[in-house]
């Protein structure tokens, strides 16, 4: 403990780094833009009305609440591929100041997904204002999500770091990771119920991390209910295994980093 305790002080030091490298970021995708941030709105809100219109008049789901169902899902996988999609390129893309001043390496992956969790709170904000009228239902049990969602930031930290170390010995990792997030997305449950599926089917789908994950997401968001505590005991191993890999490979790598940029 002591040991994490030092650690978290020493990147703690390089705070306004991070921050600035954040901001920086949200100023590029915005530039030049009329609306600026406010911009972010839009997907989320586009994505929520248009799924309601299908779904509710075009082609409807037996499922109760379904677009309710589909937008928690969709949300939650756009954070996961958005991030670790993009955190590919985070180092390739920071060689310039890497190789120009010394502070830890792991800050700029780290900022990456900070980038992207600030533009997806976005999209959460605009879930909690439509949630009652999705089918949602405000109750005591929601405040346990903010603890579901930092283990699966926690998850997904730990690929970021391993994917974004890896990306800059192996560059053709981003086209990889940009073709397994669209097979990703129907092995995950977020168009539907996997409990409606054939048993071999569901064998298959439980092996994917994420639907552990996802399980959580719908119990306390769509279900209205505690979450399965197989489901959290798993999605806890699951990212103490990430963070472990993802903390071993990136301190390995990184002590060639600039070498290989």
């Amino acid at each position: 403990m002591l040991q994490v305790a030092r650690s978290f002080g020493k990147y703690w030091r390089y705070r306004d780094l991070v921050r600035n490298l954040v901001v920086k970021d949200l100023k590029v995708r915005y530039q030049g833009a009329a609306l600026g941030f406010m911009w972010s709105l839009g997907n989320p809100l586009s994505l929520i009305i248009l799924y309601d219109i299908v779904f509710t008049h075009i082609f409807r789901s037996d499922l109760k609440n379904y677009v309710l169902y589909l937008v928690v899902g969709v949300l939650h996988y756009n954070l996961f591929s958005m991030t670790i999609t993009q955190s590919c390129e985070s180092l390739t893309g920071s060689a310039g100041l890497l190789q120009k001043i010394y502070f830890p390496r792991i800050l700029i992956p780290t900022a990456s997904l900070i980038f992207n969790l600030v533009l997806w709170v976005v999209a959460i904000i605009v879930l909690v204002i439509l949630y009652p009228i999705l089918g949602g239902v405000y109750y005591w049990g929601l405040l346990l999500y903010p603890l579901a969602l930092m283990l699966y930031i926690a998850f997904i930290w730990g690929i970021v770091l391993t994917f974004s170390v890896l990306n800059v010995e192996y560059r053709d990792l981003k086209h990889f990771v940009e073709i397994a997030m669209m097979f990703l997305f129907w092995l995950t449950p977020i168009v539907y119920d996997p409990t409606t599926l054939h048993p071999d089917a569901q064998d298959i789908i439980s092996a994917n991390p994420l639907t552990q994950f996802f399980d959580i997401f719908h119990a306390i968001l769509y279900l209205g209910q505690m979450p399965r505590w197989q489901s959290v005991t798993i999605a806890l191993v699951w990212t103490g295994a990430s963070l472990s890999v993802g903390m071993i490979i990136f301190q390995r790598k990184a002590r060639h980093l600039v070498e290989d940029l």
